[in-house]
């Protein structure tokens, strides 16, 4: 019996559903797609990445379209590890000569956005959605498989600055 038990136990996890992530192709500022929102930005251009994470497969090309805020200029954009096709605010496809083996997390890069000063905005919105081929954001495998897959949603929060006020000042208020 105490043999019997463990092996029992080894085949009920074993055999246990893995819970996983959808894929999708997301925007993200940090280049291991961990990222997608920050907060501060107090420079004249920041650097975001797009990225296909949670693919468990090995990735060969995308499709897909950005939607940002207008406030929000998309100065320039570079598909480092593949040939694209198209603009990413009307509609892009790349292609990866190298495909990216995209497993246990691993992310594939699509392109990198740089973006520039936004000014008087509080909060602005980057999102993936389809391609105009396409229903949804899709991605192929080395096969040319095609998978459609989530579109992303990322977030920037500017900081709004404020007075430094003492506690003094605020007792002040109410006398």
């Amino acid at each position: 019996m105490n043999k019997l038990l463990p092996a029992l136990l080894a085949i009920v996890f074993l055999a246990a559903p893995v819970s996983a992530q959808e894929a999708c192709i997301g925007v993200f500022f940090d280049d291991e797609a961990q990222c997608n929102y920050t907060l501060d930005w107090n420079a004249d251009f920041y650097t975001a990445y797009v990225m296909v994470k949670d693919a468990e497969q090995v990735v060969a090309g995308m499709a897909f379209r950005l939607v940002i805020d207008p406030d929000l200029p998309l100065l320039m954009y570079d598909c480092p590890t593949g040939i694209s096709v198209g603009h990413p605010l009307d509609g892009i496809q790349i292609a990866l000569p190298d495909p990216v083996v995209a497993f246990f997390g691993a992310p594939a890069l699509g392109c990198v956005l740089t973006l520039g000063e936004w000014g008087s905005l509080s909060v602005a919105e980057l999102e993936i959605v389809n391609h105009p081929g396409y229903p949804a954001p899709v991605i192929a495998n080395a096969e040319g498989e095609l998978r459609f897959v989530a579109g992303g949603i990322a977030g920037i929060t500017n900081t709004i600055p404020g007075e430094t006020v003492t506690w003094g000042d605020v007792k002040t208020l109410f006398r």
